[in-house]
C-alpha cells in the first residue's frame, strides 16, 4: 500500500498500534508514521542505532539501542 525510506537500514519488525506504526532504524531513530498512507507523524533521535523491534504497552513505546540505552517515550 505504501513505502517508507529511512536514512539507513531497518533490520527489526515495527510495532503497530492505533492507527500508528512504530520502526526503529539504523539511523539511530524511531519513526512513527501514519498505518494508512506511511507518512511520518513524529521522529525520535535515539543517539545510536535502533536494531531492536518497538515494545508497546498502556501508551508507552519502549526502545533500546546499540549502546546500551532503553529509552521510554510516551505520558
Amino acid at each position: 500500500l505504501w513505502e517508507f525510506t529511512t536514512r539507513a537500514r531497518v533490520e527489526s519488525s515495527p510495532a503497530v498500534a492505533g492507527g500508528k506504526v512504530y520502526i526503529g532504524s539504523n539511523d539511530g531513530r524511531l519513526y512513527v508514521l501514519d498505518a494508512a498512507k506511511g507518512s511520518k507523524l513524529f521522529e525520535f533521535e535515539a543517539g545510536a542505532p535502533v536494531s531492536a523491534s518497538p515494545a508497546l504497552a498502556e501508551g508507552k513505546v519502549v526502545i533500546a539501542t546499540q549502546d546500551g540505552k532503553l529509552i521510554c517515550l510516551g505520558a
